[in-house]
């Protein structure tokens, strides 16, 4: 009987665990509604949705710090800052970025502040402005207090068709496929074995 007592016990702790674990583990979540996008030729008007990308943000905690930094290329990361708890909005939030093609320079405005967001896109140097940006792949982070970033990878290319049509899968991609169809074969065959 204690047995089965100090089992339950020891049951209900751990799935207490598991579940305080799990909610302190909830990280934020991002999606991007492209991958890649190019620069905006017309810059006297805003930005059309195919030359912009938008990230949404969600699950994140709203009582929270939320801090972003954006990565675009490798010995330059532009740390966006941490949105203070007090401003931080309700998910989902969005986070929208685009380049014009004159100067390069990357535009970013957000709806993750508690105020409600701008209306229009920015005129000139706009909400948010680093002068020089490069063709390459960028990485988004997001983080709330000591939790690991979560990213997003994104792409900014001068012809994103282009960049589609020159894709060649890696060799490592090529290998993993190879020794997933010869563990396939070699399972058919043993299953074959067997039934005879």
């Amino acid at each position: 009987m204690k047995r089965h007592w100090l089992r339950g016990v020891l049951l209900g702790a751990s799935l207490a665990l598991l579940l305080s674990g799990g909610v302190a583990l909830a990280l934020v979540t991002l999606s991007v509604d492209q991958e890649c996008f190019e620069c905006w030729p017309a810059a006297a008007v805003g930005p059309d949705d195919e030359h912009v990308v938008v990230v949404t943000l969600e699950d994140y905690d709203d009582e929270l710090d939320l801090c972003r930094s954006l990565e675009f290329k490798p010995e330059l990361v532009w740390e966006l800052g941490c949105i203070p708890e007090e401003n931080v909005a309700d998910p989902p939030c969005e986070m929208s970025l685009w380049v014009d093609c004159q100067n390069m320079g990357l535009y970013m405005e957000d709806t993750c502040y508690g105020a409600a967001p701008r209306a229009g896109w920015p005129a000139e140097a706009g909400p948010a402005f680093v002068p020089v940006v490069e063709y390459g792949d960028w990485v988004l982070r997001v983080w709330q207090d000591e939790e690991e970033p979560v990213e997003v990878d994104l792409t900014f290319a001068e012809d994103c068709a282009a960049l589609e049509e020159e894709f060649v899968p890696e060799p490592g991609s090529i290998l993993l496929l190879g020794s997933g169809l010869a563990g396939l074969a070699g399972y058919a065959g043993l299953r074959w074995r067997t039934r005879q």
